[in-house]
């Protein structure tokens, strides 16, 4: 098992149209794949400080995540996250 983790700031003046799109679009983008265990949404305590939101993604491989990066469907929904969001990072990682 692997876990994709997230993490990213909402861009100044666009948190209601990400609430919206995490509500809607988004809600269920990492779910409806096979091979996803888990996911995790977390919002920092502290407001303003950076990530403001961290999203880790349990999977069973590594070719699962894959997969799911190079659908079309994928991609169409991160383009539309990713005008929405800035400062991204994401790290693999693996239990120790």
């Amino acid at each position: 098992m692997i876990t994709f983790e997230y993490r990213f700031d909402i861009l100044p003046g666009k948190a209601a149209e990400y609430d919206r799109y995490v509500k809607g679009a988004g809600r269920n983008i990492w779910t409806q794949y096979r091979g996803v265990k888990t996911v995790r949404k977390y919002k920092s305590m502290l407001g303003g400080s950076s990530p403001q939101r961290v999203v880790q993604v349990d999977l069973d491989s590594l070719a699962t995540l894959e997969r799911i990066l190079a659908d079309p469907k994928f991609r169409k929904a991160k383009e539309k996250f990713h005008g929405l969001v800035t400062h991204v990072t994401d790290s693999l990682l693996v239990s120790v």
